[in-house]
């Protein structure tokens, strides 16, 4: 029985080294030179969905009207039936700046609080055809947002996703778990993006043309699930040509964590139910490798408990850990948060753990995304 749990362990490890390898190395070792193609130098929509973020608001429109990009831009406020003061904000902003424009949506019965219908609005109302999307919660780090996340638009890229940092609270674990979840799923995000198509966008900073929008009739075939458009739509339009994925820190939101036990549990609980909207291949690139460092701690730990050929099983086990913090550490800084790396393998650990303890439970209760996720 051992010597099948070591072959099988062994078989592991080879799974992810080659999983590494071959999908995480163009995010691990992606070069500047990359980003360096002709794009198109066109005015942006900025489309901002808004619902009840009055606390946020005034420094992120601050930062929205401060972009330096000479090409011109408009700002599409989209309020979806805000219940705080977020519209009188939006009003007064709208009145002040010739460049915005204010799309007040008020709740009907047919489209109530859904997320899709208001943005299908904003859209209609915008008048370019590149199109940048951002919600207050998330601020542009610096004034070259515009600019950096619309170069990705280019003759042959017409979908671009960008990063979104957690911020940083130092001395804090749950920040610690809470960023390393963020990190590792925009590393699932451009390394599939780059090996074949995306698995989903990023609702706090994306870019796509209005053309391909319409190209495929808008959200119509799945309005009826009134949120994650950045999951299956993006999944919809997006393709192994047309997708391009933005590494320049100019390019980055930033947002503000809670850092709370419950904060970090809701993420996790949330990406896995809203991967359950895609297809079973698109869930499997993700689930299947999440699985597979699962069984590898799970049998080394078995091996190394019984010293069955322990000198092989740790020198493996060591080799592994070696690979996966050089592909890390390159992978996090990128992100900004190379900082991580010191606390692998704990964070990896603890993540895969109760990722899989959420999968589990969801698959067997069927449970639904509840209307706190969006």
């Amino acid at each position: 029985m051992l010597t099948l749990l070591f072959y099988c362990f062994i078989a592991i490890t080879v799974i992810e080294l080659i999983y590494y390898f071959a999908i995480n190395s163009n995010v691990a070792f992606h070069s500047t030179l990359k980003d360096k193609k002709s794009h198109i130098s066109e005015p942006v929509s900025v489309i901002v969905y808004v619902k009840n973020q009055e606390q946020k608001l005034p420094e992120f429109l601050e930062l929205l009207k401060a972009q330096d990009f000479s090409p011109g831009y408009e700002i599409i406020l989209v309020n979806n039936a805000s219940e705080d003061e977020s519209l009188e904000i939006l009003e007064d902003f709208a009145l002040k700046n010739a460049n915005a424009k204010l799309v007040d949506v008020v709740n009907n019965e047919t489209f109530w609080g859904n997320k899709k219908y208001a943005l299908t609005l904003g859209i209609k109302v915008a008048k370019f055809e590149h199109l940048l999307f951002v919600e207050p919660a998330a601020c542009p780090m610096t004034p070259n947002w515009i600019f950096s996340m619309s170069r990705g638009l280019s003759t042959q890229k017409n979908l671009v996703i960008g990063f979104t940092q957690i911020a940083n609270k130092r001395r804090s674990f749950i920040n610690k778990l809470i960023r390393y979840q963020n990190v590792q799923k925009t590393t699932n995000l451009f390394s599939w993006s780059g090996a074949g198509k995306p698995l989903y966008g990023n609702a706090y900073n994306q870019a796509y043309n209005k053309s391909l929008f319409y190209k495929v009739n808008g959200f119509i075939s799945h309005m009826k699930i009134p949120f994650s458009d950045e999951y299956t739509f993006i999944n919809q339009i997006g393709t192994s040509t047309n997708t391009s994925v933005s590494f320049s820190p100019d390019s980055f939101t930033i947002i503000e964590s809670k850092n709370t036990i419950s904060e970090w549990k809701n993420a996790i609980k949330k990406q896995d139910l809203l991967l359950r909207k895609l297809s079973v291949w698109a869930q499997l690139k993700i689930r299947f490798f999440n699985l597979n460092k699962l069984l590898f701690y799970i049998a080394f730990t078995l091996l190394i408990s019984f010293l069955y050929q322990w000198e092989i099983v740790l020198g493996v086990f060591l080799f592994r850990c070696i690979i996966a913090h050089i592909f890390s550490g390159k992978t996090f800084s990128k992100f900004g948060t190379k900082e991580l790396v010191w606390t692998l393998p704990l964070l990896e650990i603890i993540h895969i753990f109760i990722s899989t303890y959420y999968s589990f439970t969801h698959f067997i209760t069927r449970q639904k995304i509840e209307k706190k996720y969006y």
